[in-house]
C-alpha cells in the first residue's frame, strides 16, 4: 500500500474553479469527478480518513447528489470516528439510493464501534435478507454477493459475541459459501471453527465432522514437499515457525523460550511473521537464525519460500484464530508439519501431521476420533508461560477489605455457556453473601452488558450480586479484585489461568471429557496444583465453597502462588524447550525411516 504522501493533495480552489469552467462538457465532468472519486478512495484505502473525507465534502459542495462520493465521505468519517457525521451522511444516502448496500454496511461499521450489539445484530438481519431478495429477483447478483459474504461473517461476530454460537457457526459457514476466492473461504470457514470451540457440550457431537470440511477445500493442491526432502543432508535440522502473533501477543510470549533459548548446536530456527512487528518482534528477529516477514504473500507465494528455505519440520501457531496462515501449509512446503500452542483442536487439514499436546491434555489412550493430527505428547506441559519481569505486586485479598469473597472470571464471556453460569449460581447460593467478577470486551457497553443480565437471570443470578467490567488498562492489576478464580467449561482457560496464578489468586478448574476441555487440568498439575481441579460439578462447588471460607488458606496462596509457579514445570522454559527438541528430534527420526521403507 502506498504512504500517504505519494498521493495527490485534495482539490483547491483552482480545482475547484477548473471543474465549474468544465461543467459543460459531460465527458470533461465525468472525467474530473472519477479523478477525483479515485483519488478520495485510494486515501481511503491508505487509511488516510481525514483527507478522503476533506476531497469527498469538496465534490459534494459541487455535486451534492453523487451517491458514491457521499458513501466514501461516510466510511471516511467512519474510519475518523465521526459516527454522528458519518450516520448523517449515510441518511442522506439513503434519500438518493434507499438500498444502498454500503452505506447498510457502513451502519453496521458503526454499531459495532458505539458497541450497539443488539442494534447491531438487528441491521445484520435486515441487511441480509435485503441483500438475498436482490439477488433473488436478479438484480446484480455478484455485487451483492460480496456484500451478503460480508454481512454473514459480521453476523457470525456478533452472534458469537453474545453467546448465540450455533447461529454463529452457521452464519460464517453460510459466508464460507458465498465468498468465491478459496483463501476468502478459508478464512470464513476457520471463523466457523473458531466459534464452534464455545458451543456447550451437549451441542458439539453435532459438530464434530465440521473442521474436516476446511481440509476438502484444498483438496486439489499439490504438495510442494516430498519423501526425497529427507536427503538434504542438512548438518542441523530446520525448524520454521509461522504466525500472525510472533509479536506482544500471548502466542508470542508463550513461543518465546522456542525461538530464543533452543539448541544452536542441533537446529536452526527459521520464523515466518505475518504483520507488524514490535519490540517483541525484533528480538526474535535477533534471536532466530533466518527472519523473513511474509506479509503481503499470497498462500503459494509463502509456501514457495518456506520451501526453498528447505524447512525440514513446519511449526504452525496459529490453528483457526484470526489471521492464520493455514492456507500456506495446505500447500505443504515442509516435509513434516505441525500445529500446537497457539490453538487447541483439530486443524482438519491432512497436510499437518501432528498436534503439540502433554500427556495431560491427551493421556494415553485417550483418542479422539475428530482430530487429524498425530498428538506430540509432551511429558509435562505442551505450553511454557514465561512470568512477565513488570508483573504488578501482589495484593491482599479483597475479602480483607471486604465483607464478602470475590469469585471472578477474566475469559472472555463468550466461553461461558449457561451450563457454566448455572454451576456458578449453585456456588453462589453455597456462599450467599459472595459476588462475581467478570471482564470481557461484551461488557464494554449498555447493550452487551443487557445481553449479559438477561442471560444472569434466566440461571437465577441477581445481577447485583455480579460486577460486569469491561476491557481497560492495567489488567494484571485487576486481579487484586478477585480472590477466586473460577475456570469455564469444557472451553477452559490458558493465559487467563496463568495470569491469575502469577497474581496469586487461585483457580478452580473442571476435569474434562476431551482434548481442549483438559487444558485447565494440565495448567493446574504443572503449577504443581492438582487439588484445584473438579472432578465433578459437585467437587467444582466445594472447592471453590472450602476455599472461599478459608480466609487463612486464601491469605497464605496470595503469599506463595507466584513462588509456586515460578518453581513448576509450568514456567521451566529450559526443561520446555528441551521436551519440544526431543519430540522434533523423534519426528524427524520417523520421516526419515519411513522414507527408506518406501
Amino acid at each position: 500500500m502506498r504512504s500517504e504522501k505519494e498521493f495527490t493533495a485534495p482539490p483547491s480552489n483552482r480545482d475547484k474553479a477548473a471543474y465549474t469552467e468544465r461543467r459543460g462538457t459531460v465527458e470533461d465532468v465525468k472525467g474530473l469527478r472519477r479523478e477525483i472519486l479515485m483519488r478520495a478512495n485510494a486515501l481511503y484505502e491508505a487509511k488516510a480518513y481525514a483527507r478522503a473525507a476533506e476531497i469527498a465534502h469538496e465534490l459534494l459542495a459541487v455535486l451534492p447528489e453523487d451517491v458514491e462520493m457521499r458513501y466514501i465521505r461516510a466510511a471516511a468519517l467512519t474510519g475518523c470516528g465521526a459516527y454522528d457525521e458519518a450516520r448523517a451522511e449515510i441518511a442522506r444516502i439513503r434519500t438518493y439510493a434507499p438500498d444502498h448496500a454500503g452505506a447498510a454496511r457502513q451502519e453496521i461499521y458503526i454499531d459495532r464501534a458505539e458497541g450497539k450489539i443488539r442494534t447491531q445484530i438487528v441491521h445484520l438481519r435486515t441487511f441480509v435478507a435485503m441483500l438475498e431478495e436482490h439477488i433473488a429477483a436478479g438484480d446484480r447478483p455478484d455485487y451483492h454477493r460480496v456484500f451478503l459474504a460480508s454481512a454473514y461473517s459480521l453476523l457470525g461476530e456478533a452472534l458469537t459475541l453474545t453467546g448465540d454460537v450455533a447461529a454463529a457457526v452457521e452464519a460464517f459457514l453460510a459466508s464460507s459459501r458465498i465468498e468465491t476466492a478459496r483463501e476468502k473461504k478459508a478464512t470464513e470457514y476457520s471463523n466457523a471453527l473458531f466459534a464452534a470451540n464455545y458451543l456447550p457440550a451437549e451441542q458439539r457431537a453435532a459438530y464434530a465432522a465440521l473442521a474436516h470440511g476446511y481440509g476438502a477445500l484444498y483438496a486439489d493442491v499439490r504438495p510442494l514437499s516430498c519423501a526425497a526432502d529427507a536427503a538434504r543432508g542438512h548438518e542441523r535440522i530446520r525448524i520454521g515457525y509461522i504466525s500472525p502473533d510472533l509479536r506482544t501477543h500471548p502466542v508470542g510470549t508463550l513461543v518465546r523460550p522456542l525461538l530464543t533459548a533452543y539448541d544452536r548446536t542441533r537446529f536452526a530456527v527459521y520464523a515466518y511473521a505475518n504483520g507488524a512487528e514490535d519490540t517483541l518482534s525484533q528480538e526474535f528477529r535477533t534471536a532466530v537464525d533466518v527472519w523473513r516477514n511474509i506479509s503481503g504473500m499470497t498462500a503459494a507465494e509463502a509456501a514457495a519460500r518456506v520451501h526453498a528455505d528447505e524447512i525440514d519440520i513446519l511449526v504452525d501457531l496459529a490453528g483457526h484464530t484470526q489471521n492464520n496462515l493455514l492456507p500456506v501449509l495446505a500447500h505443504s512446503p515442509a516435509p513434516v508439519q505441525v500445529t500446537g500452542i497457539g490453538y487447541f483442536n483439530t486443524t482438519g487439514l491432512p497436510a499437518i501431521d501432528y498436534m503439540i499436546s502433554d500427556v495431560h491434555v491427551d493421556p494415553i489412550g485417550a483418542e479422539d476420533d475428530s482430530f487429524i493430527e498425530e498428538m506430540i505428547r509432551l511429558p509435562h506441559s505442551h505450553f511454557c508461560y514465561t512470568l512477565p519481569d513488570d508483573l504488578p505486586t501482589v495484593a491482599p485479598p479483597p475479602m480483607v477489605r471486604r465483607d464478602y469473597v470475590t469469585f471472578g472470571s477474566f475469559n472472555n464471556f463468550s466461553k461461558v455457556t449457561d451450563e457454566v453460569l448455572c454451576l456458578w449460581k449453585k456456588l453462589l447460593d453455597t456462599v450467599p453473601n459472595a459476588r462475581l467478577l467478570l471482564k470481557s470486551k461484551l461488557f464494554g457497553s449498555t447493550e452487551g452488558r443487557e445481553i449479559a443480565a438477561e442471560r444472569f437471570a434466566r440461571c437465577g443470578i441477581p445481577t447485583e450480586r455480579v460486577e460486569m467490567r469491561g476491557f481497560g488498562p492495567n489488567h494484571l492489576t485487576a486481579y487484586g479484585d478477585m480472590d477466586i478464580a473460577l475456570d469455564t467449561f469444557p472451553y477452559t482457560g490458558g493465559i487467563t489461568t496463568c495470569e491469575a496464578l502469577a497474581m496469586g489468586v487461585p483457580v478452580v478448574t473442571m476435569r474434562g471429557a476431551s482434548h481442549g476441555a483438559r487444558f485447565g487440568e494440565s495448567l493446574l498439575i504443572n503449577a504443581n496444583l492438582p487439588e484445584l481441579i473438579a472432578r465433578t460439578p459437585e467437587d467444582y462447588v466445594e472447592i471453590a465453597a472450602t476455599l472461599a471460607s478459608s480466609p487463612d488458606t486464601l491469605a497464605a496462596l496470595r503469599t506463595n502462588l507466584r513462588a509456586i509457579l515460578e518453581r513448576s514445570p509450568l514456567t521451566d522454559a529450559r526443561l520446555y524447550v528441551r521436551d519440544v527438541e526431543a519430540a522434533y528430534t523423534e519426528i524427524w527420526k520417523r520421516f526419515v525411516r519411513s522414507t527408506r521403507t518406501v
